[in-house]
C-alpha cells in the first residue's frame, strides 16, 4: 500500500494540471457559447426594435407590411422559448423573461392599434404606443446585456477559484510527493538496515544455537500459530527422542504426547519483553519442571521460546513437607478427637477414618486381646469395602501366636505381600486372604508395659508403609491413654452410680433420679427400708459378716421387689421406687416384700408411701422414711440395748430430755476433741477436725455413734452441733489473743441442723461473737447431711461460701458418697473416707481412682484429704498419687483441745482473729 501511494504521488501533479487544463478549456467553451447566445439574443432584440420602427414608419406612410409583422412575431416567440431555427437560446434570467413578456404584450397592443389605424383611427395613439414599445425594447436590451455581464463575471470568478484550487492541489501534491519521496528514501534505508539486522540476527541465532544446545535443560522454540517445533536443543532431543529431520513436528505431540494443542498452552498469556513462569509435571518423563516462556523473533516471525528447569527433587521435598504437615495435622486431629470426644467408640472410629484416608487404606481397625482370644472392637472401611468386624470376634490367639510374638519383639508387623507367608504361615495366610487382604501394617497397643491389642491398616499405599508405622505408634500411645482413661471413668461412674457391694444404684443415682421424678406426672410408690441388727452383726462378727447380711437383704429385694429402681443410700438404708403403679398393686408388692423378709433370717424395718403424683417426691420419701423409723423403733424396743447408729436405745434414752441435755452440756460432760490434718510434703500440721465425745457417770468415753442417733431422732442434735462450733471459735479466739499459730478447723453438722432456715445466720453470729475470721472455719457436711433435696443443699452451700466459710464434703468413697454432687455444688475440701483407704496398698483400681480424683480436684480447685491413714505404706501410696493432705492414727488420734494446743499450737504463725 505504501509503495502504491509512493508511485501515485509521482504522477499526481501532472494529473492535476491536466484536469485543470481540461476544466478551464471546458469552462471557456461553455462561456463562449453562452456569450454568443446572449449576443444573438441582444442582437435580435435590437432587430425587433429596428424592424418595429420601420414597420411604424411604413404604416404611418400608409405602406402596410404584414410579412414584417409575422417576422416580428416569429422573433419574439424565439426569444421567449429559444429557437434552433434562429439559433436563439432562452436566457436564464427572471428579469429578462419578465420584460420580454411585457414586450410581447405591448406588441399585441401595437398590432391592434395598427389595424385600427388602417381603418382610419388617429395616428397619434399609434405613435405613442410605438414610442413606449421602443423604450421597453431598450430596457430589455439593457437587461440582457446586464445578465450577460453577470454571466461573464461569474465565469471569471469560477475560473479563478478553480485555478486557485488546482494550484493548491498541485502545491499539496508537490509537497506530498516531496515528503513521500523523502520517506521512501528512509524506508529504503530502513529496509536495507532491517535486512542487514535480520542477517545479523540470523547469524546471531545460529551462534546462539551452539550454547542453547550445550545447556542441560530442555529448550525449544515453537510457532505460535501452527505449533510446529522450530528448534529443540540437544538436551530436549535426548529427553524426548526427537528426530528433527521429520517435518511438521508438533510441540504438543512430541513434548506432551497429546493429539491436539495443550489445554493449558500459555500462548494467550505471553507478551513482548515479558517472561511467563509456571510449573508442570510432564506426563511422558514424569518430571516436574519450572517453565519460563517468552516471545522471540525467529526467522522473521514471532515464536514462543520455552526453557524447562527440572525441579523434581525440590518439588518432591516440598510435597514431602506438605505431606508431613498433613500427617501432623491428622495426628493432632486424632489426639484432639480422642481427648474431646467422650464417646470412645465414636472417637476411635473417627480416628480410624482419619488414618485410613491418610494412608489410602481399604480398612483400618483396632483389636483387643482378652483371655486367650482377640476381637475386632472398632473398624473403618473405605467406600465399597465390606466390613469384617462381625467375623473377627473371639479369635483364638494360639493359632496366630507368631504375630503376637512379633508385636512383642519388634513392636510392629508389616506384610507388604501376603503371598510371602503362604508357605511359611499358611493359617495366617488363609485368614488374611479370606478378607481380601493383600498387605497389612500392625502396631501394638500397650497397657501396663504389655501388648493388649493392635491398631492396623489393610491394603494401604505401599509407598507410605515406612511412614505409616511411626505414625501408628504415635497414635496408639494416645489411643491407649484414652482407653485407660475410659476404663478409669467407668470405674468412677460405677463408684458414682453403682453400689459395689449390692450392685444397686447408690445415693448419687438416687439423687439424680429423684430430681428427674419431680418433672413427671405419674403415680409413684416409695419403699424405705433399713436393715435391723447390722451394727450388732458388725460388732459381734466383723464387717465381713455385716457385708454378707447386707448382700443377703439385697438379694431378697432383687427377687421380691419387682422394680428396677433399687437404691442403697446409706450403710443399711435402701429405697425402692415403683413408677406408674396403681395404689393396690403397690401395697401388694410391699406385702410380698415384707413376707419375703419374714421368711428369711434377715430382718428389716420397712416404711412405704404411694401417691398419684410424683411431683412431691421429696415429701413422699420423707413420709416413707418416717414410717420406716416407726417400724424401726418397734424392733429395738423389743430387743436388748445396742449402739446401733441413728436409733434409740434405752441406755442413753435420758439424753432425749432437752433439760437433761442442756445440763450435760453446761457441766462439760460433752467434750470437743481435735484430730490433726497433716501436710504430706513437709509433715507439718495443716489444720484439724473437731469431734464430740460424751463422758458418762462412770467416767467412760462414749463414742458418738451411741448418742448421736438419740439426739437426731429427738431433733436435739443441733444443740451439740452449735456447742462444738462455739467451742472451736473459743479456742481459735484464745489462740489468737495469745499470739499463737492460726489453723483451719472443720466442724461437723447433722442433717437436721444443716437444714435449719437460720443455720447460716447462727454460725455467722457465733463467729462474730468471738471475732474469728471465717477463713479459719470449715463446715463439714457429714453423711447424714447429704439430703436428697439437692436444690436446698446447693443453696445452703452457696450461702455458706458467700459468707466466707469453707465447705468440706466428708466420707467420699463409701457407698453413699455423692460424686455427682461435685458437678452441682462448689466445695472447698473433699475427704476420702478411711474405708476406701484401708486397702489402698494392694488395690490397684483404688490407686488409679485416687490418682484420677487428685487430677480432678486440682482442675476444680478442691483440696483433697485422705482420712484413715494408719501406716507408712498407705501414706506412701497416697503421696505417690498426688494427695497432699492426710488425717489418721499414723499421726494422731482425736485428742482434747487443751492437749492438741500443747502438742501442735506452739509458735505464732498467723492471725486468727478478725472483725
Amino acid at each position: 500500500m505504501k509503495k502504491m501511494i509512493a508511485k501515485l504521488g509521482g504522477i499526481l501533479v501532472p494529473i492535476i494540471f491536466c484536469i485543470a487544463l481540461i476544466y478551464t478549456a471546458t469552462m471557456s467553451l461553455n462561456l463562449t457559447d453562452d456569450l454568443q447566445g446572449n449576443a444573438r439574443v441582444i442582437n435580435y432584440i435590437g432587430i425587433v426594435r429596428g424592424a418595429t420602427q420601420r414597420l411604424i414608419k411604413k404604416e404611418l406612410n400608409h405602406d402596410p407590411d404584414d410579412e414584417l409583422i409575422l417576422y416580428l412575431d416569429h422573433i419574439l416567440l424565439g426569444l421567449s422559448n429559444g429557437s434552433e431555427e434562429l439559433n436563439l437560446i432562452k436566457l436564464d434570467s427572471e428579469e429578462f423573461q419578465t420584460r420580454l413578456i411585457e414586450m410581447r404584450d405591448d406588441w399585441e397592443d401595437l398590432k391592434v392599434q395598427i389595424d385600427q389605424y388602417r381603418e382610419g383611427a388617429s395616428s397619434q395613439l399609434l405613435y405613442e404606443l410605438s414610442e413606449d414599445y421602443f423604450k421597453l425594447a431598450n430596457d430589455t436590451v439593457f437587461t440582457a446585456e446586464e445578465y450577460t455581464e453577470q454571466t461573464v463575471q461569474h465565469a471569471r470568478t469560477s475560473l479563478v477559484t478553480a485555478n486557485f484550487i488546482f494550484i493548491l492541489m498541485a502545491i499539496g501534491s508537490s509537497v506530498f510527493t516531496f515528503y513521500q519521496e523523502k520517506r521512501q528514501i528512509k524506508l529504503i534505508e530502513a529496509e536495507k538496515e532491517n535486512i542487514k539486522r535480520s542477517e545479523q540476527l540470523s547469524k546471531r541465532a545460529q551462534e546462539l544455537m551452539a550454547p542453547m544446545n550445550e545447556i542441560s535443560e530442555l529448550m525449544y522454540v515453537s510457532d505460535m500459530d501452527t505449533y510446529n517445533l522450530l528448534f529443540v536443543n540437544e538436551a530436549g532431543k535426548r529427553m524426548f527422542q526427537v528426530d528433527d529431520s521429520l517435518p511438521n513436528l508438533k510441540c504438543y505431540k512430541v513434548l506432551q504426547g497429546f493429539e491436539e494443542p495443550c489445554p493449558f498452552c500459555t500462548n494467550q498469556f505471553l507478551k513482548l519483553d515479558e517472561t511467563y513462569s509456571w510449573e508442570y509435571t510432564n506426563p511422558i518423563i514424569k518430571k516436574h519442571y519450572l517453565l519460563k516462556d517468552r516471545l522471540i523473533e525467529w526467522d522473521g516471525r514471532i515464536a514462543r521460546m520455552e526453557i524447562a528447569f527440572d525441579i523434581t527433587e525440590a518439588n518432591n521435598e516440598k510435597n514431602e513437607l506438605k505431606r508431613r504437615l498433613e500427617r501432623d495435622d491428622i495426628r493432632l486431629a486424632c489426639v484432639r478427637e480422642l481427648y474431646n470426644n467422650r464417646d470412645i467408640e465414636n472417637a476411635i472410629t473417627k480416628v480410624l477414618e482419619y488414618i485410613g484416608k491418610l494412608f489410602l487404606a481399604e480398612r483400618s481397625y483396632v483389636f483387643l486381646f482378652h483371655d486367650n482370644y482377640y476381637s475386632n472392637i472398632a473398624e473403618w472401611c473405605k467406600e465399597g469395602i465390606l466390613p469384617e468386624i462381625d467375623n473377627l470376634q473371639n479369635i483364638p490367639i494360639g493359632d496366630y501366636q507368631v504375630w503376637l510374638d512379633e508385636l512383642e519383639k519388634h513392636k510392629k508387623v508389616v506384610i507388604n505381600d501376603v503371598e510371602e507367608i503362604k508357605d511359611s504361615f499358611h493359617v495366617g495366610y488363609e485368614l488374611l486372604t479370606q478378607q481380601g487382604i493383600r498387605n497389612i501394617i500392625w502396631v501394638p497397643l500397650i497397657k501396663n508395659g504389655t501388648v493388649n491389642g493392635t491398631i492396623g491398616l489393610d491394603n494401604q499405599d505401599l509407598g507410605m508403609a515406612e511412614i505409616a508405622v511411626p505414625f501408628l505408634q504415635t497414635v496408639q500411645y494416645f489411643l491407649s491413654l484414652t482407653m485407660q482413661r475410659n476404663e478409669n471413668e467407668k470405674m468412677l461412674f460405677e463408684l458414682s452410680q453403682i453400689d459395689r457391694l449390692t450392685s444397686f444404684y447408690n445415693r448419687n443415682r438416687f439423687i439424680q433420679d429423684v430430681s428427674e421424678l419431680k418433672e413427671r406426672k405419674a403415680s409413684v410408690g416409695v419403699v424405705y427400708l433399713d436393715i435391723n441388727g447390722l451394727k450388732e452383726t458388725n460388732d459381734s462378727f466383723g464387717h465381713d459378716a455385716g457385708d454378707k447380711l447386707i448382700k443377703a437383704c439385697a438379694d431378697i429385694m432383687k427377687k421380691s421387689a419387682a422394680s428396677k429402681n433399687l437404691y442403697r443410700i446409706g450403710g443399711d438404708e435402701f429405697v425402692i421406687i415403683y413408677l406408674d403403679i396403681a395404689k393396690g398393686d403397690f401395697y401388694d408388692k410391699v406385702q410380698l416384700l415384707k413376707n419375703a423378709f419374714e421368711k428369711s433370717a434377715c430382718q428389716a424395718a420397712i416404711g412405704c408411701k404411694w401417691s398419684e403424683e410424683s411431683a412431691d417426691i421429696q415429701e413422699i420419701i420423707k413420709e416413707a422414711d418416717e414410717l420406716m423409723y416407726s417400724d424401726k423403733k418397734k424392733f429395738y424396743q423389743g430387743h436388748h440395748a445396742t449402739g446401733r447408729y441413728r436409733h434409740n436405745n434405752d441406755v442413753l434414752r435420758f439424753l432425749a430430755d432437752p433439760d437433761v441435755l442442756k445440763q450435760k452440756i453446761e457441766n462439760h460432760e460433752f467434750t470437743v476433741y481435735l484430730q490433726a490434718k497433716i501436710d504430706v510434703e513437709g509433715g507439718r500440721m495443716a489444720g484439724a477436725e473437731a469431734l464430740i465425745r460424751y463422758r458418762d457417770e462412770n467416767g467412760s468415753i462414749v463414742a458418738p455413734d451411741r448418742f448421736i442417733p438419740v439426739l437426731e431422732d429427738t431433733y436435739l442434735i443441733s444443740k451439740i452441733d452449735y456447742y462444738v462450733f462455739e467451742e472451736v471459735c473459743k479456742a481459735l479466739s484464745a489462740w489468737n489473743q495469745q499470739g499463737k499459730s492460726g489453723i483451719t478447723v472443720s466442724s461437723n453438722f447433722s442433717r437436721i441442723t444443716f437444714m435449719e432456715d437460720q443455720f447460716v445466720k447462727r454460725i455467722e453470729a457465733i463467729s462474730e461473737k468471738y471475732h474469728v475470721q471465717r477463713k479459719y472455719l470449715e463446715i463439714e457436711i457429714t453423711e447424714s447431711a447429704k439430703v436428697t433435696d439437692l436444690d436446698t443443699l446447693v443453696a445452703r452451700i452457696d450461702q455458706m461460701r458467700n459468707s466466707g466459710f469453707s465447705v468440706a464434703m466428708d466420707d467420699f468413697g463409701v457407698e453413699s458418697s455423692n460424686l455427682a454432687m461435685l458437678s452441682f455444688v462448689k466445695i472447698d475440701v473433699l475427704k476420702i473416707d478411711k474405708s476406701f483407704v484401708k486397702d489402698i496398698v494392694t488395690n490397684k483400681r483404688a490407686q488409679i481412682i485416687i490418682g484420677t480424683m487428685t487430677e480432678m480436684c486440682e482442675e476444680m480447685g478442691i483440696q483433697l484429704i485422705a482420712e484413715g491413714i494408719e501406716d507408712e505404706q498407705q501414706l506412701d501410696v497416697v503421696r505417690e498419687y498426688g494427695v497432699k493432705t492426710v488425717q489418721g492414727y499414723l499421726f494422731s488420734r482425736p485428742i482434747p483441745i487443751s492437749e492438741y494446743e500443747e502438742k501442735y499450737i506452739k509458735s505464732p504463725q498467723a492471725e486468727i482473729g478478725g472483725n
